[in-house]
């Protein structure tokens, strides 16, 4: 009896090593199934990582070359805008050489009309708005007549350079007289007409003498109603008694 009982406990126990030794290659195939199934998502997760990074790769090379374009367009745009600034500043180098030249030539101008203004007894003024040339008519007139004399003709002829520059776009000639009444055999009704008829007389010389568009110019008579001077002396008369050049 008890060598049946050993007999079947034998049994059982080589049953059971049977089963757990059947059982050792089922887990380790399965393990191994697991670990391979592992791999190869590790390796499209690698392979997919790859393409995204070839992908981002080519866009930002794309984007490197677009950069490297505009780069290149922008120097050239700044070498354009260099090479105009460079030919402007030329441009406007030159426009100052020449106004200064002008503005020499304007200055050596103005000081020989003083000059020449100040040998004929004349006067010259200037303000910020016009320059003003004054002549006494005993200088330009017969007297008691508005006919220009050959002096009078010579001093306004010499003013022709001056008379002729552009930055003068108005002239206005003023006549003015002093108080003394006319003689009674006069022709004109009294000063002021013939201040009026004296202005008139130096804008149609200036015209038909010294060349000077007429559009540029007016008269305008003051008979003695504008005085620089007293009128009680010889000298204060004389310089009442003028003619003047408004130069705007």
């Amino acid at each position: 009896m008890l060598d049946r009982l050993g007999s079947w406990v034998c049994c059982i126990c080589l049953l059971c090593m049977w089963g757990c030794a059947s059982q050792v290659p089922f887990i380790t195939a399965r393990t191994t199934q697991e670990q391979l199934s592992k791999s190869e998502i590790q390796s499209c997760n690698l392979q997919r990582a790859l393409e995204l990074s070839k992908q981002e790769q080519s866009e930002l090379q794309h984007k490197a070359n677009q950069l490297h374009d505009e780069n290149n367009f922008l120097y050239q745009k700044v070498e354009e805008l260099n090479q105009t600034i460079r030919k402007k500043e030329t441009v406007i180098s030159l426009q100052e050489t020449v106004i200064r030249l002008f503005d020499d030539e304007n200055q050596t101008l103005q000081k020989n009309i003083k000059e020449q203004v100040a040998a004929q007894n004349s006067q010259v003024s200037s303000t910020l708005l016009f320059d003003k040339l004054v002549f006494l008519n005993n200088l330009l007139f017969q007297p008691g007549s508005d006919i220009l004399s050959a002096g009078g003709k010579k001093k306004l002829k010499d003013l022709e350079g001056l008379l002729k520059q552009e930055k003068y776009t108005h002239i206005q000639v003023e006549g003015h007289a002093d108080n003394r009444p006319l003689k009674s055999k006069a022709k004109y009704a009294d000063n002021w007409e013939l201040s009026a008829l004296r202005a008139t007389t130096v804008v149609r010389f200036l015209h038909d003498g010294v060349g000077i568009a007429p559009e540029r110019m007016s008269a305008t008579g003051f008979g003695h109603y504008r005085p620089v001077a007293s009128s009680e002396t010889v000298e204060g008369r004389q310089q009442n008694s003028r003619i003047e050049i408004i130069l705007k």
